[in-house]
C-alpha cells in the first residue's frame, strides 16, 4: 500500500498510509494529515488515490511543489517529493516492484476453473443535447461534468468502478447517484445506476 513519509529539516516525523480515496493536508485539525505550521493553509492540498495517485493543491496561499516545481494537480510516482510549507512528504509506492501474477491452468482443471476476461462498462447519456451518446470507461479515470460547475470522476480500481466528486467551484452542488447526493467518499457503482452531473443524467451499464 502507498504511503507518505513526512519530514522537516531532513528529519523523519511520521509515516501516513494512504488508505482512503482522498486525504487532505492542512493546518486545521479536521484534515486527515494535520500540520501545525503557519506557512500551511487551513486546507492546503489533497492526495487522491484513484487508479493512480495524484497530488492536488487546494488554492493554498503558499502553493504546493512537486520535485521542486509548483503544481496544481499532478500524478505521483514512486519517490516523488511534495513540499508543503516548511514540510516535505516523500511518496512511497510499495506496489511499484510487484509483478502481475500469471495464473497457470492445469489439464486436470475443469472448464469452470478457466478465468473469464473482466467485464467492461460504459456510461450512456440519457438526457440533454447529447442524449444517446456512449462514454466507454477504458481509462483509469473518466471525468464527467463541466469545469467551473459540478464535476465527478468515475475511477476504475481493479475490476470495480467508483463515482467520486471532484473540485469544481466552491458552491457547486454534489453529483447525484440514484437521486441521492454523494459525499466526499467514493461510491461503488453497479450496472443500471443513474448518475446526474450538471443537470445531465447518465446510466452506468455493462457493455454487451
Amino acid at each position: 500500500m502507498s504511503k507518505l513519509v513526512l519530514t522537516h529539516d531532513g528529519a523523519v516525523i511520521k509515516e501516513f498510509v494512504l488508505d482512503k480515496e482522498r486525504l487532505t493536508i492542512g493546518r486545521k485539525p479536521g484534515n486527515d494529515i494535520h500540520i501545525d505550521d503557519p506557512t500551511i493553509s487551513g486546507e492546503h492540498a489533497a492526495i487522491l488515490m484513484l487508479q493512480h495517485a495524484y497530488v492536488e493543491d487546494l488554492n493554498s496561499t503558499n502553493g504546493t511543489s512537486l520535485n521542486g516545481k509548483p503544481v496544481t494537480k499532478r500524478q505521483l510516482t514512486n519517490g516523488d517529493l511534495i513540499k508543503i510549507g516548511r514540510h516535505e512528504f516523500k511518496f512511497i509506492d510499495e506496489n511499484v516492484n510487484e509483478f502481475e501474477r500469471t495464473v497457470m491452468i492445469s489439464p486436470q482443471q475443469s472448464k469452470k476453473d478457466v478465468i473469464e476476461p473482466p467485464k467492461k462498462y460504459q456510461v450512456s447519456i440519457v438526457s440533454g443535447p447529447k442524449s444517446g451518446e456512449v462514454i466507454t470507461l477504458n481509462k483509469p479515470y473518466t471525468t464527467l461534468g463541466s469545469p467551473g460547475g459540478q464535476v465527478a470522476v468515475i475511477a476504475k480500481r481493479g475490476s470495480k468502478y467508483y463515482l467520486m466528486p471532484m473540485s469544481g467551484t466552491i458552491n457547486a452542488k454534489p453529483p447525484l447517484l440514484n437521486n441521492t447526493a454523494i459525499g466526499v467518499k467514493s461510491e461503488l457503482l453497479s450496472s443500471g445506476d443513474r448518475i446526474e452531473v450538471s443537470g445531465t443524467q447518465l446510466e452506468f451499464q455493462e457493455q454487451c
